[in-house]
């Protein structure tokens, strides 16, 4: 669980408006953390965290420890149907999850059916392809930054480093409602915190990727991106941004369970804020 990361879970904490009576579900819920910022501001509330990881959903079991209401802990492939009832939840929400489904939609259907009429769906996503870092050449950056949005690390069934503004157009398509869109930018001036853990991250995921052969970028030119961007920061001019975005969207109260059908393209308003976004894993 990453603390540099916390603003962005508590964002969908608040956005989940969790009540003593809500039962919530985390897809792809790694080791908690949203759920933990559930239940500061809803202890009794009923939590359900999925996962694939058996290790990550231990970890959330540890972190949950301290929760009033129920935990319930599923090990699950997302690619499959959900382990949940028909109109069983109030909230769905997932984080840094559906870049890995190759096909999201149909997950998407899922949730539709998992939720009760007037049920919300909460996704959030960074944007892996708008990373904006100082420190190295131009050109060396953008190929770096690139190569890493467009990485598909081994531990990865699928990858989209420009999921995160696909989200709109994802809940709009599916049989949910739209209601909103809303950007989360974080940024630092100092290598440390958030900024420090995604630049190793990139780090280590593109010299995983020239180890396995998926390399854009040579191992000795990342390391040299690396070093600039350290002396970047000893210098004082070292700058990062990452951006996120978060979609709303809602069951309507009088919209039938799902049959499978494709849904007809609605869209939605869009908003502004401000935030912070993560990865859940790094190369292998």
């Amino acid at each position: 669980m990453s603390d540099s990361a916390e603003a962005i879970h508590a964002r969908l904490a608040e956005l989940t408006a969790p009540t003593a009576r809500s039962q919530v579900v985390d897809l792809g819920c790694g080791a908690g953390p949203t759920l933990r910022a559930l239940s500061r501001i809803a202890p009794d509330a009923a939590l359900i965290g999925i996962d694939r990881s058996e290790e990550f959903l231990q970890q959330a079991r540890q972190n949950l420890r301290g929760h009033h209401g129920p935990v319930e802990t599923l090990a699950a492939d997302l690619r499959a149907p959900l382990p949940c009832d028909d109109a069983s939840a109030d909230v769905v929400l997932s984080y840094n999850t559906v870049e890995c489904l190759p096909e999201p939609q149909w997950m998407l259907t899922e949730v539709a059916r998992v939720l009760r009429p007037g049920g919300r769906a909460i996704l959030a996503h960074v944007d892996f392809d708008s990373l904006v870092i100082a420190g190295a050449d131009a050109d060396l950056d953008r190929r770096v930054c690139h190569a890493f949005a467009d990485d598909a690390q081994s531990w990865m069934d699928h990858s989209d480093g420009r999921i995160g503004r696909k989200l709109g157009q994802l809940l709009a398509r599916s049989p949910l409602k739209l209601v909103s869109v809303e950007p989360l930018l974080t940024w630092s001036t100092e290598l440390s915190g958030h900024a420090e853990d995604r630049i190793g991250q990139i780090r280590k995921a593109l010299l995983s990727a020239a180890r396995h052969g998926r390399d854009s970028v040579g191992s000795a030119e990342v390391e040299e991106w690396y070093a600039a961007v350290c002396e970047a920061d000893r210098l004082g001019g070292f700058f990062f941004s990452e951006l996120a975005f978060i979609a709303v969207a809602e069951r309507s109260c009088d919209e039938p369970e799902s049959d499978g059908a494709d849904p007809p393209t609605r869209s939605g308003p869009v908003s502004r804020g401000t935030g912070w976004g993560t990865r859940h894993a790094a190369a292998a």
